[in-house]
């Protein structure tokens, strides 16, 4: 496998959190992100990247994989 950037050396996404009662998923390979989990709203990606090359269902297949990371996590804890 090449890497093309010090960022595929990390994982696909990881859990952050603010050390109090929020929770993060980022998105470590391009195109970048990070999304905050909340039982209130749905989760919105911040970009890191500019995503325009990302088709709509790429993009909402990127999203479902961070959701689907998150919950695998959350439950992993429980």
């Amino acid at each position: 496998m090449h890497l093309t950037s010090d960022f595929d050396r990390l994982p696909k996404f990881l859990i952050a959190d603010d050390g109090r009662d929020r929770f993060f998923v980022v998105h470590c390979h391009a195109p970048r992100f990070i999304m905050e989990f909340t039982e209130e709203e749905d989760a919105i990606p911040v970009w890191i990247d500019n995503p325009t090359n990302l088709s709509d269902e790429a993009g909402d297949r990127l999203m479902a994989e961070a959701g689907d990371f998150f919950v695998a996590q959350i439950d992993r804890k429980s």
